[in-house]
């Protein structure tokens, strides 16, 4: 697996993997996919965090986006095709930024819709429940609360 810093030309791979990774948790959830709808939350995602391109063999398979503020991180996205998830990316990637965020001594945040299986991945990697909206749970992860 190696990460790269997502370019402009990296922009309708990050559309298509939005669009494969959420269409099933956004259909379970809402009873329906709107394209219009879901390019217009792609787009916000996409200019609210910093993102690194997932690669395997040279080949994208997902993404994560982070924005880092003086006190805590957010993990805005973790995206991974879903013909590579259950293959460890997902747990590399949150490994990496769990280091980083013990090394800053800084909290993990997250949203993860309520019908998204992600959910017990963030769980595993010590994340906890600290809030729940009518479509998301927040979590977070504390480096004093956490092990490594």
């Amino acid at each position: 697996m190696k990460l790269r810093p997502a370019v402009s030309t990296d922009t309708p791979f990050l559309r298509q993997l939005h669009h494969r990774v959420y269409r099933d948790v956004v259909t379970r959830q809402f009873g329906s996919w709107d394209e219009g709808a879901q390019d217009r939350w792609f787009e916000l995602g996409l200019a609210d965090a910093e993102f690194s391109i997932v690669e395997e063999n040279g080949d994208p398979v997902g993404a994560i986006g982070m924005r880092v503020e003086s006190d805590r991180l957010h993990l805005v996205e973790l995206q991974i095709l879903p013909e590579y998830q259950g293959c460890g990316f997902g747990s590399a990637l949150l490994r990496d930024q769990i280091e980083h965020a013990q090394r800053t001594r800084r909290p993990i945040a997250l949203r993860v819709l309520l019908q998204n299986r992600a959910r017990s991945l963030y769980a595993r990697h010590g994340f906890a429940i600290t809030g729940e909206t009518e479509t998301h749970y927040q979590m977070e992860w504390r480096p004093d609360e956490a092990a490594t």
